[in-house]
């Protein structure tokens, strides 16, 4: 009899484990009391979006940081596309 060890290789555990740092994050500004209005939108490892948010007196200023939020992640996938674009 031989021992067989099967090994797995998890592709998306660095980011995995962004996710989790980042939301530890979150949780202790909120118990610090440093957070009073939360947006998310989130990716599930079966390709599906989660979104939510909690109420807010400031929907301005959510809406500010949402656009805010937007142009960040445009910014980066410009910069992604001008680094693919450098190399190829």
């Amino acid at each position: 009899m031989t021992d067989l060890k099967i090994v797995t290789f998890d592709a998306k555990a660095g980011l995995k484990a962004d996710v989790v740092e980042k939301a530890r994050s979150l949780l202790a500004m909120a118990e610090a009391g440093k957070l009073v209005d939360l947006c998310y939108s989130a990716a599930s490892t079966d390709g599906s979006m989660i979104t939510g948010f909690t109420a807010t007196d400031d929907a301005p200023r959510r809406l500010a940081g949402v656009y805010h939020l937007l142009f960040r992640l445009n910014s980066s996938m410009d910069r992604d596309a001008e680094v693919y674009a450098a190399d190829h």
